[in-house]
């Protein structure tokens, strides 16, 4: 959710949330089931909405607003809608006012009529927190009075700041990897003048590392969501470090090169690009392969019926030449022993 006092950084983060959302869903799926209490297997199949929705005012005005993420979830016949947010302010209560518009506008765009009615189903809700106070609560309610009585649903909230890099790991947790410096936000002036602790911070990022490295070997992970998670591990590091140059300079340099630029989500969709485009080629070149393939075996089968059919046709008409050739011989001696008989 954009913070108009700051909304280059906010968009930043934003950015990151919604490129592990929108990419990686052995990222997403696991951070749902800890959040909504479910159970989805990676065989879980995920559906990406379009996240862009008109809020109407009043008159005729209408407010664009652009959602983190809107997906569906669906396995075993079943599916799911939900709708995240990732927040970079600490939480307060004017926060759900907007969850609500979006909330209300994805509804609506699922919107089912029959004669004499509307239903609307509001997707399963839930917001990212990384900076939180120590009264945040672990939900947040909505409320709407309505003339048949009031109805009322909750927003489970995360706070980044609540979990150890043991539990992240032990939940599959890994959405929450990059934002894990918020948890020291609030210290980095002191650890950047304390050796010690800034030696400290850099050996559990160098620990992060070779966490990913064992969960990408054990397939946990693919290896396009390792690449992304150290690339913004590294993006929103320098973003909130960027003012203590010690701290971000010993952390960078203990995750051992392991830095990996964004793009790398842009050589991804190319490769994909690439490997549509060879397929088709080699689908088109194989077709034609094939197409040869059956038109000689077609042809071949084709020649054999042809030539038995030939061969049949031959066979008749030659046993119908020498049918009328021996039906002459029987005529020509027929007359002989005539001519013989008148004779004698």
């Amino acid at each position: 959710m954009p913070d108009k006092h700051n909304k280059m950084d906010v968009f930043a983060y934003d950015d990151a949330f919604r490129t592990m959302e929108g990419e990686c869903d052995d990222i997403l799926i696991p951070f749902v089931n800890y959040m909504f209490d479910k159970n989805y297997t990676s065989n879980a199949v995920i559906t990406r909405r379009r996240n862009e929705h008109y809020i109407h005012r009043n008159g005729s005005t209408e407010e664009k607003r652009i959602t983190d993420s809107d997906f569906d979830i669906t396995e075993e016949g079943i599916t799911t809608n939900y709708h995240l947010e990732c927040e970079s302010k600490p939480f307060d209560s004017s926060i759900l006012v907007r969850f609500f518009e979006y909330d209300a506008q994805i509804a609506m765009d699922n919107r089912e009529y029959d004669d004499y009615g509307l239903k609307v189903r509001f997707p399963q809700s839930g917001l990212l927190l990384l900076r939180s106070k120590k009264k945040t609560p672990e939900k947040a309610n909505i409320t709407v009075s309505t003339p048949g009585g009031d109805v009322s649903y909750s927003i489970p909230l995360v706070k980044v700041t609540d979990f150890t890099i043991d539990e992240i790991f032990e939940k599959h947790l890994y959405l929450l990897l990059p934002f894990h410096i918020f948890c020291y936000e609030k210290e980095l002036s002191n650890i950047a003048k304390d050796e010690m602790r800034s030696d400290d911070l850099a050996e559990e990022y160098a620990g992060i590392i070779e966490k990913l490295n064992e969960e990408h070997s054990a397939g946990s992970l693919s290896v396009l969501s390792y690449g992304v998670i150290i690339s913004l591990i590294n993006q929103v590091l320098n973003k909130l470090t960027k003012k203590h140059e010690s701290v971000n300079r010993k952390v960078g340099d203990s995750m051992g090169g392991k830095v990996l630029d964004l793009p790398i989500l842009q050589v991804y969709h190319k490769g994909k690009d690439e490997g549509r485009k060879e397929g088709r080629e080699e689908g088109r070149a194989e077709g034609i392969e094939q197409g040869i393939e059956q038109g000689i075996e077609q042809g071949i089968e084709q020649g054999i019926e042809q030539g038995i059919e030939q061969g049949i046709e031959q066979g008749l008409a030659k046993g119908e030449a020498e049918r009328l050739e021996l039906s002459l011989e029987i005529e020509r001696l027929r007359k002989e022993l005539e001519q013989l008989k008148s004779k004698a």
